[in-house]
């Protein structure tokens, strides 16, 4: 019989510094730290240098029981990771999971980065117990113990005091009673008092942790310590040329310091139309260099010039040429069986334009393209109207027929989060989100109103694309808040169209150019070297 955790995936922010270094502050910390790694729960610390010594003796105490190193994350503002504190960052990274935050400081101060990476810990934290801190008799407003509570407060999550040890929390206690009314935490007033003036260290301990365990924080479907994490590859034809440099600078950084591939740290890629092309190939093992060479060999023969006269009568490029391009890179190779990642991506059902999802078998009732190949998921995401014939599959039951999935999800963050959501059960608190455009430009429709179809033709395909790429990312923001969505892209002065094949030096440059801008961003957030768990086939 499996040993229950209580405090299985939910994490605990445990916000104090201890500049005096008050003893039983030092033993308070490693103590309440061990017992929430017992429990299952992680402990996530603003790395303030005077927890360092009781966070690694507890985090190192349960890597040698055969614990996760997960079980603590250090969370550090951008200004307070540069290269004078490299060495302390490594030494923390060998039994803590250190989180960048990508926070810039204001006029050369860098405690000024300071106020996101608390609204970071909030949003990622589920109670907060404070205990010590400094500055409340010499500047209240720079106290951040009492900040960082009154910020996780206001989001209705729980908090603890633990304030007979005195620190900025004793002095905000001392001032504000009140504030033992406002913790949130199931507790009456006078519970909350013996825990807030306790001054025995193991009674306080474990009347806090207790008091969690009774809590309904339990966050059964999500690794400890790690977002579940998603790659969204946007559609955009030979635009892809961009994302795919995009992803070939990161691997070639990551590969030079010595880190692993790119695929390993999502747990679940979703890609439309080009961007499907991408995701399938990534989740089959291929080098992102290898795509991108694919792009830059291959993209003048699936595009080729002079089709302007054949796009009036029929599709302008050969479906043909593209599934045998397809078939030399991807092989006979299936979603099902070779995919090393669960797989997103969006469709278009030809027969009543139902917008549809292929994915791979991640969950028992997520099987129905359980035998397509690589090849027809590729195709059946990238058949666009009017540029490539529609796709068709031989289903379980009966032929299919699919058009681009840049129809309804171009962008495909939306079907990517339902996915996780409802078919993972992931909580969507729990989710992070790489999303990778195709280029943008700077687009003005006001000329084109009241023209009617004349001048709406040559435009209306452009509008849609515009407002449907802001619709979801706009929709993933309010979801995700700014804090667990990041997005790449680069806008250019003149529109690059899809299958401009004279732009793909071009392309192949901005995607370089934005892989070396983003890379420190995106190496803290997702390329950690905390990799995604083996996926369960059903």
């Amino acid at each position: 019989m499996a040993v229950k955790q209580r405090l299985a995936g939910v994490r605990i922010h445990l916000s104090g510094s201890n500049k005096e270094q008050n003893e039983d502050i030092e033993r308070f910390v490693s103590k309440f730290a061990a017992k929430i790694f017992t429990e299952g729960g992680t402990i996530v610390h603003g790395s303030h240098p005077s927890f360092n010594a009781p966070l690694k003796k507890a985090a190192e105490g349960f890597i040698d029981a055969g614990g996760d190193k997960g079980a603590l994350t250090l969370v550090r503002a951008k200004s307070f990771a540069t290269d004078q504190y490299a060495a302390e960052i490594d030494d923390q990274r060998m039994y803590a999971a250190v989180e960048i935050v990508p926070a810039e400081s204001e006029d050369g101060n860098p405690t000024s980065g300071l106020t996101p990476m608390r609204d970071w810990m909030a949003d990622r934290s589920d109670a907060i117990v404070c205990v010590g801190g400094a500055w409340w008799d010499v500047n209240k407003a720079n106290a951040g113990v009492p900040n960082e509570l009154d910020t996780m407060l206001e989001l209705g999550k729980p908090g603890f005091v633990a304030a007979g040890f005195g620190g900025a929390i004793t002095g905000y206690l001392n001032e504000e009673p009140s504030l033992i009314r406002r913790l949130k935490n199931g507790l009456g007033q006078e519970a909350n008092e013996v825990i807030a003036r306790g001054t025995n260290v193991d009674s306080v301990v474990d009347l806090i942790v207790e008091q969690l365990k009774n809590l309904p924080l339990s966050r059964r479907n999500v690794t400890r310590g790690r977002n579940f994490r998603i790659l969204a590859l946007d559609g955009g034809g030979l635009r892809g040329t961009f994302t795919a440099a995009v992803l070939a600078k990161w691997d070639d950084m990551l590969k030079a310091g010595g880190g692993n591939g790119i695929i390993s740290h999502f747990d679940l890629v979703a890609g439309t139309s080009t961007g499907a092309i991408l995701a399938i190939g990534l989740a089959l093992g291929l080098n992102p260099s290898e795509i991108l060479a694919f792009y830059e060999e291959k993209g003048p023969q699936i595009f080729p010039k002079d089709r302007k006269l054949r796009h009036w009568l029929k599709s302008k490029h050969d479906s043909t040429t593209l599934r045998q391009l397809l078939i030399e890179v991807y092989g006979e190779k299936t979603l099902a069986a070779d995919s090393c990642c669960r797989l997103v991506i969006p469709t278009v059902r030809a027969k009543q334009g139902q917008a549809e999802a292929i994915v791979t078998p991640h969950s028992p009732d997520r099987t129905a393209y359980r035998d397509i190949s690589a090849v027809d998921a590729a195709l059946a995401s990238s058949a666009a109207p009017t540029f490539f014939d529609e796709s068709t599959w031989e289903g379980p039951i009966a032929l299919e027929t699919f058009l681009d999935g840049g129809v309804w999800a171009n962008n495909p963050i939306l079907p990517a989060l339902a996915e996780a959501v409802r078919y993972l059960k992931i909580p969507l608190d729990r989710i992070d989100v790489l999303s990778i455009g195709t280029l943008s430009s700077e687009s003005d429709f006001t000329d084109q109103l009241g023209k009617g179809k004349a001048g709406w033709a040559p435009h209306s395909a452009d509008l849609f694309f515009a407002a449907q790429e802001h619709g979801a990312l706009a929709l993933a923001e309010s979801f995700l808040g700014p804090t667990r969505h990041l997005r790449i892209n680069q806008q250019t002065p003149v529109e690059i169209k899809l299958d401009d094949r004279e732009a793909i030096q071009e392309m192949a440059a901005r995607g370089n150019e934005a892989g070396k801008e983003h890379f420190a961003e995106v190496r803290s957030r997702f390329f950690d070297g905390r990799h995604a768990d083996e996926w369960e086939r059903f």
